[in-house]
This record gives structure tokens, C-alpha cells and sequence, in this order.
């Protein structure tokens, strides 16, 4: 970046010093640099990003590493052939982390309320074309998954802290009190309000088609703050 920030003065003093002539870059190497540069930044610009960040997230992770992943495929598929074989011996290495945690990185995405599914679709149709839809496709189904999982953990707890309460409290009950308040409250026979109650929650939770995700996505995209958009170069 500096040589290229100075490369008239450098181009000058090749035209005056015998010495400097053998290093003087000639205007296609000038090009070759400017375009290297311009590929690298990328990568020093995300860099900066991540590490800059006290608090890195997920979903700013996204964002960076599709960038990476875009521009290597754009640079391998253009025309600075020169460049092929370097970019290409990167690509192995990052479509390894690609793999690994693309998945992941996708859900902490679309969990943000600024971005959403839109935002990993468009990002996937860059990349992969006609195919993004696959891709996308298997992040929902994960993301349902681990809600259905994330359900069940939770009404698991429920019930479990609900049979806790109910032993606790039976323990300091006076056999004789009891047995007076049920007999002086007419329920109707053997009916159990609680267990009735409960059953009606089950039923009216289920009643709905659409699951929390999908309510979620639904409901449009919070505006972006400027402030993250650091990535917009």
C-alpha cells in the first residue's frame, strides 16, 4: 500500500538512479501490485474487525467471513490469472472452516433481529447461485430443531420444578386440615382443575401452525446501525 501511495516519486527516481533501475517496477507490475493490495485489504480490513472488537459476535463473523469467502471465489472465477494459484491454496484451507462453521455462523445471523433470513439468503445466492436455497434450507431446519430441542429441555424443567414444588408443599400439611378443606368445599365430584388446567395450556399451545421461528421471521427486519456496517467496503 505505501509503494503504491508513492509510486510516481518511485518511478521518478528510476528514471535518475542507475542503482534504483533494476528494481523499478514496470506498469504492469504496478498493476499486479494495485490489484494484489486490493485483494489483501479485504482480508487486513477483517481482520481488523474481529480483532478490534471487545466483544466479537457471531453474527459480525458472518458477515466477515462470507465477505472473504466472495471475494477468493470472485478472484479464482476473474481474470488476474497470476493470482490463481496463490488464492486457490487459501481457498482449501478457509472452505475447511467454511464447512465447519458456516452452519453455525448462519443461525447466530438470522437470530439477529437486523437481519434475519433475508439477510443469509441473499449472502448464500451470492456464493452458491440456484443452489443457495439448500443451503438455506438446512440452516432452517437445524434452527427448528434446536427450538424443538430448546422446547422440550425447557417444559422437561418445568415439570421437574413443578413436582419439587408440590412435594415441598404437601411435607408441612396437617393431615386433619386438609381433609377438613376438602370436605368443605363441594368440587363436583373427583374433577382435578389443576390437571384439567394444564391439559387446556398443552392444547391451546398447540393450536397454533406457525412456531415461534417462524413468527420471528416474519416480523420485519430492525433497521441497521451505521455503527456495525464497518464491513462496507
Amino acid at each position: 500500500m505505501c509503494s503504491l501511495y508513492y509510486k510516481d516519486v518511485l518511478d521518478y527516481w528510476g528514471q535518475w538512479d542507475k542503482d534504483y533501475q533494476i528494481f523499478a517496477l514496470s506498469n504492469e507490475e504496478w498493476r499486479n501490485v494495485a490489484i494484489i493490495c486490493k485483494f489483501l485489504k479485504v482480508l487486513y480490513d477483517v481482520t481488523c474487525v474481529f480483532s478490534s472488537s471487545n466483544y466479537p459476535m457471531a453474527n459480525l463473523y458472518f458477515r466477515g467471513v462470507w465477505k472473504v469467502h466472495k471475494v477468493s471465489l470472485d478472484t479464482v472465477k476473474g481474470p488476474h490469472s497470476f493470482l490463481t494459484l496463490m488464492v486457490k491454496k487459501m481457498q482449501t484451507k478457509f472452505n475447511k472452516y467454511w464447512a465447519e462453521y458456516s452452519l453455525i455462523l448462519s443461525c447466530a445471523a438470522i437470530l439477529d433481529p437486523r437481519y434475519k433470513l433475508n439477510y443469509v439468503q441473499y449472502y448464500f445466492t451470492t456464493i452458491y447461485g440456484i443452489h443457495a436455497s439448500n443451503f438455506v434450507e438446512t440452516i432452517l431446519s437445524n434452527l427448528r430443531h434446536l427450538l424443538d430441542e430448546y422446547a422440550k429441555k425447557s417444559k422437561s424443567t418445568s415439570s421437574s420444578l413443578a413436582e419439587n414444588s408440590n412435594v415441598s408443599d404437601k411435607d408441612p400439611f396437617d393431615s386433619s386440615l386438609y381433609q377438613h378443606n376438602v370436605n368443605s368445599a363441594d368440587f363436583g365430584g373427583d374433577f382435578d382443575e389443576s390437571d384439567d388446567y394444564k391439559r387446556y395450556l398443552n392444547e391451546s399451545s398447540t393450536k397454533s401452525e406457525k412456531s415461534q421461528l417462524d413468527i420471528y421471521l416474519e416480523e420485519p427486519e430492525l433497521e441497521l446501525n451505521s455503527q456495525i456496517d464497518v464491513l462496507d467496503y
